[in-house]
């Protein structure tokens, strides 16, 4: 038995993510009647595509029977290009990973990546137990998802490079390709930070800004796929050189790329800081770490500055909650490891420039857990794919 009909898909995706599960909630969720998520569940079962678990509490009635998928239903690979690094993963339908491999690409040239990305997938393969049903790869920038073409990759220097077309032509798997802000707004809306919220705005702040818009479980992408790209939302007309030719873009003032060069410029105009012992000296070798690990230590100008930054994400922040008024903000990335500096200057800042109609329904949170959600978002994008195209089989 294969996932072949809508509901079946409709069905097995809701174990998946929100398992253990009762048929009565599997009922609730996707809005079908008991009898059909008894049919279809005896069916996924009968295929070892779900299993029995446990006997769940009872709500006043008959103690349920709690289904979970099978971790053994199926693999894929998934590839995360971070601003550095590549990891390649193998992971099971559970969402465990059952391999990874983490390789530098530091310095590589654009064709260095991609030979680099194809050997990740052959080791990845390698080590599956399981024949793996895709590969899915993570990439910063703008994608077209349906063409699983990565437009521009910043840290890579990748534009319109056909990534879908060349992982099946060479390695003979069905591929999909994800902006990495993208993959992560599913797995903190799906298993992390935002579980709970029916729509949420995520901020990934790391070297740069990213964003990711859910609603009611869907991800808004746009026309064209490029929707999401908040780091690129002028905050100051008169700020700093953004890395796209723009000028007080947010990602310019906001991100750690700023933070860090905030923090060097005070230094270099004469103001204290442990910092520069921590690097002994060598200002260029000061990193985003360098700051919250100083800021955790008392340093008045690692905190003056976090605070800078915050005010300028709250900027940011207050137009998002006045264009879309979500229920939840959730920022992940580098920054939220410093979260106690920044929070509270975040949320005044939002308060401040936001209608009240719009800020005091909100909630902010912070996660930083970005790598494993950013995995997580992937490989649940990927796994909904076959089921909704019928490719899970056993």
């Amino acid at each position: 038995m294969s996932v072949q009909s809508s509901n079946d898909g409709q069905i097995f995706n809701i174990i998946r993510r929100q398992g253990p599960v009762s048929r009565a909630d599997i009922a609730r969720f996707t809005g079908l009647t008991p009898p059909t998520v008894t049919n279809i569940t005896s069916k996924l079962l009968d295929a070892g595509l779900i299993m029995d678990y446990m006997i769940g509490e009872s709500s006043g009635g008959r103690r349920p029977l709690l289904l979970k998928v099978n971790p053994a239903a199926g693999q894929v690979i998934i590839v995360h290009i971070r601003t550095f690094t590549m990891i390649g993963y193998v992971v099971d339908t559970a969402l465990n990973v059952q391999f990874q491999q983490a390789v530098s690409i530091k310095g590589l040239k654009q064709e260095a990546v991609l030979e680099l990305l194809l050997t990740v997938i052959d080791n990845c393969r390698h080590a599956a137990t399981l024949s793996p049903l895709a590969v899915g790869v993570i990439v910063r920038g703008p994608v077209r998802t349906q063409e699983g073409i990565s437009v521009f990759a910043p840290n890579i220097g990748w534009k319109n490079v056909p990534l879908k077309y060349i992982i099946e032509e060479k390695k003979r798997l069905p591929a999909f390709i994800e902006n990495d802000s993208n993959a992560l707004a599913y797995g903190e809306y799906y298993f992390g930070a935002a579980r709970d919220a029916d729509n949420m705005v995520l901020l990934k702040v790391g070297y740069g800004i990213g964003g990711g818009i859910m609603f009611n479980g869907s991800l808004y992408k746009g026309i064209n796929g490029s929707a999401g790209e908040i780091g690129h939302t002028v905050i100051d007309m008169a700020g700093p050189i953004c890395s796209c030719g723009n000028t007080g873009c947010m990602e310019a003032m906001a991100s750690e790329t700023a933070l860090v060069d905030l923090v060097l410029n005070a230094i270099r105009s004469g103001q204290p800081s442990l910092i520069t012992s921590t690097v002994a000296g060598d200002l260029g070798a000061v990193t985003a770490e360098d700051i919250y690990n100083a800021a955790d230590t008392g340093d008045f100008l690692a905190i003056d500055m976090l605070s800078r930054v915050a005010c300028y994400l709250g900027i940011g922040i207050a137009n998002l909650v006045n264009i879309f008024n979500p229920k939840l903000v959730v920022i992940s990335g580098g920054l939220a490891k410093a979260s106690r500096y920044i929070e509270k200057t975040v949320w005044d800042t939002v308060a401040r420039r936001s209608f009240e109609s719009c800020s005091s329904v909100l909630e902010i949170r912070y996660s930083t857990r970005a790598t494993e959600n950013t995995m997580k978002g992937a490989a649940d994008m990927v796994f909904s794919e076959l089921a909704r195209e019928g490719k899970f089989c056993l």
